[in-house]
């Protein structure tokens, strides 16, 4: 029977690094912030690695939960300056 390997933190596959520290920071997991953007722990996983794209309604969200803007948050990802 294989193990399901568990990530140490619950974003530690974040493919956005500020993000990924910014909600480290406020002690969120992937559930609860699932629940106070109003979708589901599957959707945050996937946008989290970069499997899906957030909608604009989910960046709405996150600029009002983490206080900063989708610059802030995105801006830095791989490949863009």
């Amino acid at each position: 029977m294989s193990k399901i390997m568990r990530p140490k933190t619950p974003f530690e596959f974040c493919a956005y690094p500020v993000l990924k520290e910014a909600l480290e920071t406020m002690n969120y997991n992937q559930t609860e912030l699932a629940q106070s953007l109003g979708t589901s722990q599957f959707t945050v996983s996937a946008w989290a690695r970069g499997d899906r794209d957030v909608t604009v309604r989910l960046l709405l969200a996150l600029e009002d939960l983490t206080g900063m803007t989708f610059r802030e948050l995105f801006g830095e990802c791989e490949g863009r300056k």
